[in-house]
């Protein structure tokens, strides 16, 4: 069967149907992702980041200034979490500076294994990796992405995914010719990126992910259009 593959742009109060076990809209500041059952979750997520089981994921946007955001994280989350009618327990969540109504989704799929990537994009924070620290002064802007598989996948496999992942930002970030702002030089991405890796908890798992293998070619395909379209929809 030949690879099937879809871009769409999100809009505010859209709900779409992905071509995958999970729905996703805009609510509000919030991109929320509804998985079909419960997965487990790999991030650096500030609510429940680390290995996670969850159902939901959400993407919100803040603005400069939200001092309860920026200075208490978690908590602001939980509450979020709870005001769209969820459970923190069961629930993913990071935060962006980017403009949500211009988030993105792409889906790569073969058969019955599909991968699909979400995808917001802000850069006036871009670094490349290296760059001197900016701790006491941080900038706004950020890359956030989520990405779903419809098959288990291994502990293993859910850090390799991550890293395809983190590959496929770095080069949709560097093939928009974006730099860093502190050296000039290519950027990689921002000092604030964060990633979520979802799979189903339950099923026999796939054990590998890596660019050999058809899972890390859909990975890699879904992840770099969201990325690219992310990056170009940021400044329109």
């Amino acid at each position: 069967m030949p690879d099937e593959k879809s871009t769409v742009s999100l809009s505010v109060g859209e709900r779409t149907n992905a071509a995958g076990p999970w729905r996703w809209w805009i609510d509000g500041r919030s991109l929320i992702i509804r998985l079909s059952e419960i997965n487990q979750v790999l991030s650096w997520a500030p609510l429940n980041g680390g290995t996670q089981r969850a159902s939901v994921i959400v993407n919100h946007q803040i603005y400069l200034g939200e001092r309860a955001a920026s200075e208490n994280p978690r908590p602001y989350l939980e509450a979020l979490i709870r005001r769209l009618g969820f459970k923190p327990t069961f629930a993913v969540a990071m935060m962006t500076g980017a403009d949500i109504r211009k988030a993105s989704y792409a889906a790569a799929r073969r058969g019955d294994l599909i991968v699909g990537a979400w995808c917001t994009a802000g850069c006036s924070n871009a670094l490349r990796i290296g760059d001197p620290a900016t701790v006491k002064a941080p900038h706004p802007g950020t890359i956030n992405m989520v990405l779903t598989v419809s098959q288990p996948l291994s502990e293993s496999a859910m850090a390799e995914a991550l890293a395809m992942a983190t590959e496929a930002r770095a080069t949709a970030v560097h093939d928009a010719g974006i730099t860093s702002m502190r050296t000039h030089q290519p950027a990689t991405g921002t000092g604030t990126d964060c990633i979520v890796i979802a799979s189903p908890a339950r099923g026999r798992a796939h054990a590998y992910c890596g660019k050999h293998t058809l899972l890390g070619e859909l990975i890699g395909k879904a992840a770099l259009r969201a990325c690219a379209k992310a990056l170009g929809r940021r400044a329109s």
